[in-house]
């Protein structure tokens, strides 16, 4: 008699779903990352011939929090994935989707970062309106192969997680100004505004609520001990740079522009698109899925922001000379960095406090692969190619003590602090069967 009531049952299921359509629980899906990634190049040709160029920091932090976004907008397609809300620093919990509806996870990631590129990005109407019709576009394809009912549902929900991240990032305290800073007494080693604009930004943005508990304390270490005594390493290392900037070879020249990113609308590429472009471009080629690439979005995002506000903590707290101001009083009045010198203190360093941990991400997620740096193709400049992350972070390191910016040592300590981020952003589980590089 039982077995007769569970054959009745199954053949009662199986009648049912012969004759209606039904929407099924969601499950693990591979989903392509293709229009993940059209969206990340998509706005990185909307914002290059913006003018004013985007301000750097800001936009940072903006794809910070569009990254994590992503990865709220397609995480519950992964039957293993937890919000990020249990992991970041007050993070509120994010709309949940319905666990017993189907959606398309990839419009979902369509719809969020269309919203939340309107939200968080400067950009013009008619910029919007390319966004709208880009989301259009790849609501439409979607259309061929979902329902509307499914496309409907997961449009309103990648909507609801953008909505949701914008407005948490509206308390986030980020603050570039310098209104009210009152700089502490000058010493031999202290920093002071320099060329070319005599400017002081970022005093504040150690206050900005980082993503990690970590972040909310982080600080570098005690740097070098500053001396004028031509004999100690702080001078030695301050002469290191002199030299090399009196004697900058092409090759060096070039290696200092590629990753300034400078010369305004049409000839440089505003940040953070050049990580971007690396971080896209590794995923591609590591040929991500969905999920995962959105993982390694977030991850990187949480790395821009929470770098930035370690970096400019360290900044502020040591206040520490720029190679500009030492060397024209204690060395040679007439010389110039080959580079303009950035408005805050010397130690850490600004780029690498964006580079070293987004870089250590990508070494945790795929390992210390080969890599190329194509961010100036649009231009027609050859890519640059790699053997290794390893060797990029390296590159990217030098060129500012090319440039002129930073010291040796203050680029060394930089990739150390860079790496000790990505640990603590390695550290959040999101998904609890998934192996990582070491």
């Amino acid at each position: 008699m039982q077995l007769n009531k569970i054959l009745l049952t199954v053949i009662g299921i199986s009648v049912l779903y012969g004759c209606h359509k039904i929407d099924l629980p969601p499950h693990q899906q591979e989903e392509s990352a293709g229009v993940v990634y059209d969206w990340y190049k998509f706005i990185a040709k909307v914002q290059r011939p913006a003018n004013p160029q985007p301000v750097v920091l800001l936009n940072f932090r903006n794809f910070a929090f569009i990254g994590v976004g992503l990865y709220e907008a397609v995480r519950n397609g992964n039957k293993n994935a937890e919000s990020l809300s249990s992991s970041l620093y007050q993070m509120p919990a994010m709309p949940q989707a319905d666990a017993w509806q189907r959606y398309l996870w990839s419009e979902s990631a369509n719809a969020a970062l269309a919203m939340m590129f309107k939200l968080f990005l400067t950009l013009t109407d008619a910029n919007k309106a390319s966004i709208d019709s880009m989301e259009k576009v790849n609501y439409d394809r979607f259309s061929q192969t979902t329902s509307d009912a499914v496309l409907h549902r997961s449009q309103a929900f990648g909507r609801a997680i953008a909505e949701a991240i914008y407005n948490w990032s509206t308390t986030d305290k980020f603050n570039l100004s310098s209104v009210g800073y009152v700089p502490p007494p000058v010493t031999p080693a202290s920093w002071v505004p320099t060329l070319p604009a005599f400017a002081t930004v970022g005093p504040f943005l150690h206050d900005s609520r980082p993503f990690l508990w970590y972040s909310v304390t982080a600080l570098a270490p005690e740097p070098l001990e500053f001396s004028e005594n031509p004999s100690s390493k702080f001078y030695k290392a301050v002469k290191e740079v002199y030299d090399i900037g009196k004697h900058l070879t092409d090759a060096q020249k070039a290696t200092a522009n590629w990753y300034a990113d400078a010369g305004g609308p049409g000839v440089g590429v505003p940040a953070p698109y050049h990580a971007l472009s690396i971080i896209t471009w590794v995923n591609e080629n590591q040929k991500a899925k969905l999920f995962e690439a959105a993982e390694v979005y977030a991850k990187t995002g949480i790395a821009f922001k929470d770098g930035g506000i370690i970096t400019f903590r360290s900044k502020y707290h040591y206040n520490l000379i720029r190679p500009i101001t030492y060397i024209q009083r204690d060395i040679d009045a007439t010389w110039l960095p080959y580079l303009p010198t950035p408005p805050y203190p010397e130690y850490t360093s600004g780029l690498l406090g964006a580079w070293a941990p987004f870089i250590q991400v990508l070494k945790k997620e795929y390992g210390d692969i080969e890599v190329t740096d194509n961010a100036y193709d649009w231009r027609g400049l050859p890519a640059r190619h790699f053997t290794s992350l390893s060797n990029l972070e390296d590159e990217a390191a030098i060129s500012r003590v090319y440039g002129g910016l930073h010291y040796k040592w203050t680029q060394e300590v930089s990739m150390k602090m860079g790496k000790k981020l990505a640990d603590e952003i390695a550290d959040i589980k999101l998904v609890s069967n998934k192996n990582k590089h070491p």
